[in-house]
């Protein structure tokens, strides 16, 4: 295509001309770009643990925030720089209309980044953000890829490959910029250098077609350092949030009682500690409800170990099913169990103990095509005190409690009547 033809394209007069140049270019980018984007997280299918993988992704989103910001007044500039190198050779309504969108695009991406720091999202929040982030990019870069071909002077080659130089150097800071996410960055350089690299090798000029050739050279190897730095980021990233899960799951499992699935004693001591700190700073009635499974050596020696290990499971599983979020439920000891929990008055504590002594006695523990129920015995201390305090008025009365024949519930102050020392046992047939 000659001067004179692609004169009358930007100049809307030969509009068959015009779809035949589009439809080349895109006859030409679009598959590229395609196959350019099949190498990327977007059409990829990764693996990764997807939790992990979303952490990851929105901590790249948040380093492109961090890091990009100065690029859009920077590249805005640029564009009045160039503007005014063309400004002798090109029509003033074509370069003030290109400067116009670049300004509004650039004005709306700088508002994105306010509301974005205004929220401050965190972890996979951040990914709320990533397809305006995406797409007010990939505005930017078509109005400077594309624009770059419809501000071209048509008689000019110096300036035509002035313009040029320019997309390199826009394509060489995105590199740097958005390289942690290596969508964006192919993307951005796609859209950047093609259209005017295809439009460089339509013409009949050997200086703009061995230009073009460079700039393609250039383009691919690009995807390929770009893909190295962006899989050693990724790595990066990734390798730090499996340490820190890994981290969170440890100190999980330190204060986790594995066979009950409650607290340990060290998480009830840490959990509660902090919650008589708040309990009396406001004056809140405290309760305390300690457990001792009855009988647990018989159960041991009938049973075995695994079918004491079975009770102690199903008491952790009841425990949990009572009560709220907001209670601290523990096993302290081998049959022990203890839960801690802000109360309004000593009624209300009394009846959780007795709901939890209904629902052990009333679920039997069933082990090895066998069942047997078990009880437990319960003391019960209330007051506006320290944990130590709680402890022995809770085990004084839990005291009471197995001396009273068991199976029962003793409110720190209260009389029991003895009963009969008993256990059940029930077998089904094998």
């Amino acid at each position: 295509m000659n001067s004179g033809q692609w004169s009358n394209i930007k100049l809307g007069y030969t509009e068959n001309n015009l779809a035949t140049e589009v439809l080349c270019l895109a006859t030409l980018y679009f598959p590229i770009l395609f196959s350019v984007l099949q190498e990327t997280e977007i059409i990829e299918v990764k693996k990764t643990d997807l939790h992990l993988e979303r952490l990851v992704r929105a901590e790249k989103l948040q380093l492109l925030f961090n890091q990009s910001f100065p690029a859009i007044p920077i590249s805005f500039l640029i564009a009045i720089l160039q503007s005014a190198i063309l400004w002798p050779v090109q029509r003033k309504s074509v370069l003030l209309a290109w400067l116009t969108i670049l300004a509004v695009i650039a004005i709306g991406r700088m508002l994105l980044f306010i509301f974005y720091w205004r929220a401050a999202p965190e972890e996979e929040k951040v990914l709320v953000w990533e397809k305006p982030y995406f797409i007010t990019l990939t505005m930017a870069t078509i109005t400077w890829g594309f624009g770059a071909v419809f501000i071209m002077p048509d008689d000019s080659v110096l300036h035509q490959v002035v313009i040029y130089f320019f997309l390199v150097g826009l394509s060489g800071g995105a590199i740097s910029v958005y390289s942690a996410h290596r969508t964006m960055t192919l993307v951005t350089l796609a859209v950047l250098l093609l259209p005017t690299t295809f439009w460089f090798f339509m013409q009949a000029n050997l200086l703009l077609t061995g230009m073009a050739a460079a700039g393609f050279i250039f383009f691919l190897s690009s995807i390929r350092s770009g893909k190295i730095l962006s899989d050693k980021l990724n790595r990066s990233f990734m390798l730090a949030h499996e340490l820190k899960l890994a981290k969170e799951k440890a100190e999980e499992l330190a204060l986790m009682d594995e066979l009950s699935g409650l607290d340990n004693r060290r998480a009830f001591y840490e959990k509660g500690g902090l919650l008589v700190k708040y309990c009396l700073r406001n004056g809140k009635l405290l309760a305390l409800i300690l457990l001792d499974i009855d009988h647990f050596k018989r159960i041991n020696d009938t049973y075995g170990h695994a079918g004491g290990d079975e009770a102690i499971r199903q008491v952790g599983r009841l425990i949990k099913q009572v009560i709220r979020k907001s209670d601290i439920g523990a096993r302290i000891g081998g049959e022990e169990f203890a839960v801690l929990l802000e109360v309004s008055d000593r009624d209300g504590a009394e009846i959780l103990a007795e709901k939890l002594l209904n629902a052990i006695t009333g679920t039997p523990v069933v082990y090895n095509e066998r069942s047997f129920t078990i009880s437990a015995s319960f003391g019960v201390s209330v007051c506006v005190c320290g944990l130590e305090t709680l402890f022995k008025r809770a085990d004084e009365a839990l005291y009471r409690a197995k001396n009273s024949g068991r199976s029962c519930v003793v409110v720190d102050g209260d009389a029991v009547e003895p009963q009969f020392e008993s256990i059940k046992v029930e077998l089904t047939p094998e």
